[in-house]
């Protein structure tokens, strides 16, 4: 029989400080190279009985899920036989104090379809739909397909969510399993995207109402664009892609939690690694 590790909450107490910040404790990093199953303990097991317990759950839950870790080295041994101490662990960032990609065994990032980890995927027998990281550019990923049994994919579509709309609209699913404001429209686009010149991504959510057994609406268009004296970019004609999938209020909700959960666990993160920034709104 394997004895499962006990850890107590007072071993925790001082796992509190922000990783990097001399306060007299260790980092979540030192706990990690020390015994990776304690921070496995802190973000999944552990009760938070205060604030501060808290605060050690989501420090440790958001290194878990944000930065990843260097494999654990052994102590060395020196020519006398003493043993070393094993080199510090640190997060392993990208240069910018941002959390970098995993690396899978072979050396390369981990990401789904060679472009962003995935964070929800939802498949019916007619369209998918992918939410992905693209954090590094502070947005979500939206990528959507439809396709026919046997023959494959025959339309996709892309959409670059700000993060502050992907929070809301996040949450609201969550909480609700549809959208406070009853509809939701983005406009985006890129300046030389489709073929050097400009193109238009649209996405919309909306909720049909409880009348329909797969209320909500995930659509998204691109196609032609037009740049505007704004900057932004508009449609320009009948989109080259379009494509639209159906949820229930449940897919809705699992969808939200997923998304919410995962940019939390982001931000939590980069809080560890830099300081907090302030945000404006526009």
């Amino acid at each position: 029989m394997t004895t499962q590790t006990i850890f107590s909450y007072d071993q925790a107490a001082k796992f509190i400080l922000p990783q990097g910040v001399a306060h007299g404790g260790e980092t979540i990093e030192a706990a990690y190279k020390a015994e990776p199953k304690f921070v496995q303990w802190l973000a999944k097991q552990m009760v938070p009985k205060n604030e501060a317990g808290k605060q050690i759950k989501a420090a440790a839950q958001a290194f878990l899920a944000g930065p990843q870790q260097t494999p654990t080295q052994a102590p060395t041994k020196s020519s006398n036989g003493h043993s070393k101490p094993a080199p510090k662990l640190q997060a392993r960032t990208n240069g910018n104090g941002k959390p970098a990609p995993a690396k899978s065994s072979n050396g390369s990032a981990q990401k789904s379809n060679g472009e962003h980890p995935r964070i929800f995927s939802l498949m019916t027998n007619k369209a998918f739909l992918h939410f992905e990281d693209a954090l590094s550019i502070g947005k979500i990923k939206v990528f959507m397909g439809a396709y026919q049994k046997g023959k494959g994919s025959s339309a996709t579509v892309i959409h670059y969510l700000d993060v502050a709309d992907a929070r809301v609209i996040a949450f609201d699913l969550a909480v609700r399993g549809s959208l406070s404001a009853g509809k939701f429209v983005d406009y985006k686009g890129s300046p030389k995207a489709l073929n050097g010149k400009p193109i238009s991504r649209v996405l919309k959510i909306e909720d049909r109402g409880n009348e329909a057994k797969r209320p909500i609406v995930i659509e998204a268009a691109n196609g032609p664009g037009e740049m505007t004296g704004a900057g932004a970019i508009k449609p320009a004609g009948k989109p080259t892609a379009q494509v639209a999938i159906f949820l229930t209020r449940h897919e809705a909700r699992k969808l939200g939690h997923a998304l919410f959960g995962y940019i939390r666990a982001w931000e939590a993160a980069r809080m560890t690694l830099t300081p907090p920034e302030t945000v404006t709104e526009g």
